[in-house]
């Protein structure tokens, strides 16, 4: 449900009237009010879309590129996706990096004078080039590209080198070379190249003041608008010098482009083999589908498939050595993961270059096992595989009776199984860890005939003799930063200069969850609270505002790093990264009030705040954070007390979402992203201001929370951070130029 209509909103996020009588921490004494949005279903925070080709028309031309996997389209378009979803439309990703990579392999092959087919003569000096680039640029290069056969005479050019050299820098790379511009425009003129003279009036002195309204293109934008350009050149055939036939398929492709668009006809190209001399090439081992794919790929660096026509593609990039096509579809693949995908891309496991993928799709299965045990395609799941997935540390689990359960609906679906394979499988549950309300439904379960039920109680009395404890090691940093202990006597209260960070996450008998902590260097003195901090790049700490004691005079606006102040003083906020932008929600303001305010701050800027749409609740001591392109907020305290409300903001939509609310209140408590769950520490309840060691997780895949263990110690007050670990191992945290409270 959105709650970003007009109607939810304060008139000014910054300015919302509240009372500002304070409790014993310092915070506003919350007043009783109905919340103004009733709760709404659970929905799944889904994935950050894919960048899809740039709106607008696009010319077509008689003889057109054939779509990507187009035979595979229409195979989809007679069935639902393999997954059981509604079929949906295809989507058309975009690799931004192949423009770059095509046109630098274009520069490899004229350095080392390969596939040229024109000789140009400029000032006495021969340049020999690829007639289907320098047509993307230029008319007159174009006219002889339609007009050929082979190799022509040499072509005279009655124009400077440099400017010449120019023309061929922008046609291979995108940028104009060094040359004059009046000389670089004479020679636009004469070549027929509207583009370069463009590009060139752009460098002429004074050229800003009559374009103060546009913008010049970027390289990389040059370099995509050349491709395109050459894209239409296929699309009308027009100096096409290579017939490929694979299947029945034929396809009139530029030998040069396809060079360059394709390690796999790179490669036979320019092998010396009979195949690179003549203009006709049958393929025997290649399907028509993936003669399409590879040849559209490489004029378009673009995939048009649904889910299951990205498998495929991914193979035949695979298959084929399309390393940019490949990269692009593992990227599609590992965002649009679920249950039942992530079981589809087993079979392709240990296939070499898919080890990135397979490890996403892993890390998926590990923590959705419940929900993939429950697809249609489990009973597939190699025995082998579900005995690694259910004997590993990593496994989430709210429950240990889920792997149980897990293993059954295996066995009852595989009732062939060797009753030694069956119980290898149940022996990677660990039932030593159940309570005993979870041993007396495993007493009360059956397994699957013919399995002997001795098996099971044969297990059961195994597992009472203590076994390893389960241990996860992510491979990220959480680190919490400062806070403030919470100590009764407010005299002997001092703000925390600790930095801990989390190595390891355990879970021993009766499913008792620790946390193994270690320090880092402390904060400056004199330590901080009710701070946001963040990382960019897992690598750079940013810790800003905050207070230093327990008075509105002590709020802070410095930053722990070389930035910008924040716009105006703020505490008890909250700090995330989404996509490389720093966010800062709520708090309370320098007078008490509290904040509804979403701040999107760049450190980069002059004047770094930007306000967003504002949350559906006034809050602070909440926590923020980014996970699978939203940003979402839980906890903390607003107008009626404790919150436990959670809420998700779409950055697309400009919008908020109402999510399952928190099981237990986390006022002032810190929170962090860490392996596809957002977790929630520590903090307090503002209604017995007991503090709390809990962990909590929220995963979107399950839509619910579980306890994942404790804190070092009880705190309040402070937030987290993720950290890659070569990182964190060498963390020092540098104030910025000056520590400076606020005036008044």
């Amino acid at each position: 449900m959105s709650v970003s209509d007009s109607a939810h909103r304060p008139s000014d996020p910054e300015q919302v009237s509240l009372p500002v009588q304070k409790d014993g921490l310092g915070l506003p004494l919350p007043t009783r009010r109905t919340p103004f949005w009733p709760p709404s279903p659970d929905q799944d925070p889904g994935l950050p879309p894919f960048p899809l080709e740039e709106p607008g028309p696009r010319p077509m031309a008689p003889g057109s590129l054939p779509s990507p996997a187009l035979s595979l389209e229409k195979e989809e378009e007679e069935e639902e996706d393999e997954d059981g979803e509604d079929a949906e439309e295809p989507e058309e990703l975009r690799s931004e990096a192949h423009p770059s990579q095509f046109f630098a392999e274009a520069q490899r092959l004229r350095e080392q004078r390969l596939l040229l087919d024109e000789d140009v003569s400029v000032g006495g000096r021969v340049y020999g080039v690829h007639r289907v680039i320098l047509a993307a640029v230029s008319s007159l290069f174009r006219g002889r590209l339609l007009g050929s056969r082979g190799l022509q005479c040499p072509l005279s050019l009655d124009v400077t080198p440099g400017a010449w050299e120019a023309m061929l820098t922008f046609a291979y790379e995108g940028v104009l070379g060094p040359a004059p511009r009046e000389d670089v425009l004479v020679a636009a003129e004469a070549l027929g190249a509207p583009r370069v003279k463009a590009a060139a009036q752009w460098g002429r002195e004074g050229a800003g003041s009559t374009r103060e309204d546009e913008k010049q293109p970027s390289q990389a934008e040059e370099l995509r608008e050349n491709l395109r350009t050459m894209e239409l050149l296929y699309q009308e055939g027009i100096g096409c010098d290579l017939e490929l036939e694979a299947d029945g398929c034929r396809l009139r492709v530029h030998r040069a482009a396809l060079a360059c668009g394709s390690e796999f006809f790179g490669a036979m190209l320019l092998s010396g083999m009979r195949e690179s001399q003549g203009t006709e090439v049958s393929l025997h081992t290649i399907s028509a589908q993936d003669l399409r794919l590879l040849v559209s790929f490489a004029y378009t660096g673009v995939v048009r498939a649904r889910w299951p026509g990205l498998l495929r593609a991914t193979q035949a990039a695979l298959r084929y050595q399309s390393s940019s096509c490949l990269a692009l579809c593992q990227r599609a693949l590992a965002q649009g993961l679920n249950p039942a995908r992530c079981l589809a891309l087993i079979p392709m496991a240990e296939a070499p270059g898919l080890e990135r993928l397979w490890s996403k799709a892993r890390h998926y299965l590990l923590t959705h096992l419940p929900a993939v045990a429950l697809c249609s395609t489990f009973p597939s799941l190699p025995v082998a595989c579900l005995a690694e997935l259910l004997d590993s540390d990593e496994l989430h689990l709210q429950e240990e009776f889920e792997a149980f359960v897990a293993a059954l609906r295996w066995l009852a679906a595989n009732p062939d199984t060797q009753e030694s394979e069956a119980k290898a499988l149940l022996r990677c549950v660990r039932f030593g860890r159940m309570s005993t309300r979870e041993l007396r439904r495993v007493r009360a379960a059956r397994l699957p005939p013919p399995l002997s039920p001795d098996l099971l109680r044969q297990l059961m009395v195994e597992a009472e003799v203590p076994g390893q404890e389960r241990r996860r090691e992510p491979d990220q940093a959480l680190v919490v930063i400062g806070g403030d202990g919470l100590r009764s006597d407010m005299a002997t209260r001092q703000p925390s200069r600790g930095v801990w960070w989390a190595r390891a996450f355990r879970c021993g008998v009766g499913l008792v969850r620790t946390v193994e902590w270690g320090r880092l260097p402390a904060l400056p003195a004199p330590g901080r609270f009710r701070h946001g901090a963040a990382s960019l790049a897992g690598s750079e700490l940013y810790v800003c505002g905050g207070q230093d004691f327990y008075g509105h005079s002590n709020t802070l606006a410095s930053t722990l790093r070389p930035a910008p102040a924040l716009p105006a003083p703020r505490f008890a906020h909250a700090a995330a990264v989404l996509e490389g932008q720093l966010y800062v929600s709520g708090g309370c303001s320098g007078t008490g009030q509290y904040l509804a305010s979403l701040l999107h701050y760049d450190p980069k800027l002059e004047k770094p705040g930007t306000l967003l749409s504002p949350m559906g609740v006034p809050r602070a001591g909440h926590v923020m954070a980014a996970l699978g392109g939203r940003l979402y907020v839980a906890g903390g305290l607003g107008e009626t007390g404790d919150l436990l409300s959670f809420e998700a903001y779409e950055p697309r939509t400009d919008s908020w979402t109402h999510l399952t609310p928190l099981p237990s209140p986390h006022v002032g408590a810190a929170g962090a992203v860490l392996q596809g769950e957002l977790l929630v520490l520590g903090g307090y309840s503002h209604r017995t201001y007991a503090p709390s060691h809990l962990i909590h997780a929220f995963c979107p895949g399950l839509g619910r929370w579980l306890c994942l263990g404790t804190l070092p110690r009880p705190r309040a007050e402070m937030p987290a951070c993720i950290l890659t670990l070569p990182t964190v191992q060498q963390i020092a945290l540098v104030p910025t130029r000056h520590q400076t409270k606020p005036a008044g």
